[in-house]
Formats: C-alpha cells, structure tokens, sequence
C-alpha cells in the first residue's frame, strides 16, 4: 500500500527553530501504521483460517459423494469419473498448500522495535532533546522501512492463500454439480 504526502516547501533560511519534535512526531505515527498493518495481518490470517476451516467440512462431503461414485460402465461414465478425480486432486493439493502458508502465516511477524538503552549508550541524558529526538527519528526510519518489507512479504502469503482458495471454492462447486449430474 502507498500513499503520498504533500509538502509545502520551506524557506531554508527563514528557519531557525529546532524541528527535531516535529519529526519525531511524524516517525512515530509512520510506525504506529506500520503497527496497526500487523495486526489487521494478524486477524487476516485468523479469518483465512476460520474461512478453510468451515469449507473443509464441504471438501469432505465431496469426498464422500465422490467415493460413493459407482465404477463407469460407459465412456461418458468414465470421463465424468476422470475429470471427477482430477479436480479433486486439484481442490486437494490447493487446499493443503492454503493451510501450509496459514500455518506459516501464524508465526509472528518480527518487528523491529526501539532499544531505550541507545539513549543511555550514546549518553543523551545530559545533551540537547533535540539530539535525541533525532536519533529516535533515524532509529524509528529504518525500522519502519524493515517493517514495511516484513509485513509485505507476510501479506503476499495472504494474497496466495486467497487465490488458492478461490481456486478450491470454484471446483469444489464444479466438483459438486458433476457429482450430482454424475
């Protein structure tokens, strides 16, 4: 996701004023987004895996459907048990690899986070709070830019298990109607 910011331009030279609160201000909310887009993530995954849940129990009535099937007497028979066994496999194959990316989906996303301990290592008890302002900007920057490819890469796994999925609801309705003509 992206989005753009406008900015007015600034007059260099008319400022004099330390800017530092500002920035940090502005970090802090980038990663309070970046925050917020893991744990939409987290609740995703749960509703992806409560959606697989409830469709596994359709996949298993077209198991049985398909295994009370009778052996083909004739070629139309035969093709519409084929293509039957085919696309089973296919709901199969898909639907494991859905639940394999859930299950991996699962393991927490690691997060970079702030380590207060830099303000000690780097002594800005007794400095300027705009020195350490800004090393919480420089620190809260990379973070969220880290975080941003973590989250990406998590939500990719999301968009193919979506795909996946839709894959599986299409020919097991397919799967369904064959099963009832067969």
């Amino acid at each position: 996701m992206e989005y753009n910011v406008k900015i007015d331009k600034v007059d260099s030279e008319n400022v004099s004023y330390d800017s530092s609160a500002e920035c940090l201000e502005i970090t802090l909310e980038e990663y309070r987004h970046v925050t917020e887009r893991a744990n939409k993530y987290d609740n995703k995954v749960n509703i992806m895996i409560t959606f697989c849940g409830i469709f596994f129990a359709f996949v298993v009535t077209l198991l049985d459907k398909l295994t009370e099937l009778p052996f083909p007497e004739t070629t139309k028979q035969g093709i519409v048990f084929v293509i039957c066994i085919i696309i089973f496999v296919i709901i199969s194959i898909c639907y494991i690899l859905s639940m394999i990316l859930l299950v991996i989906g699962l393991r927490p996303i690691k997060l970079h986070r702030f380590n207060p301990k830099l303000l000690i290592d780097y002594s800005l008890w007794n400095k300027p709070s705009c020195q350490a302002n800004m090393l919480a900007v420089k620190q809260y920057t990379e973070f969220v830019l880290a975080n941003n490819d973590a989250l990406e890469k998590s939500y990719k796994k999301i968009h193919t298990v979506t795909i996946l999925m839709s894959i599986v609801v299409f020919f097991s309705f397919l799967e369904y109607i064959l099963l009832i003509f067969a």
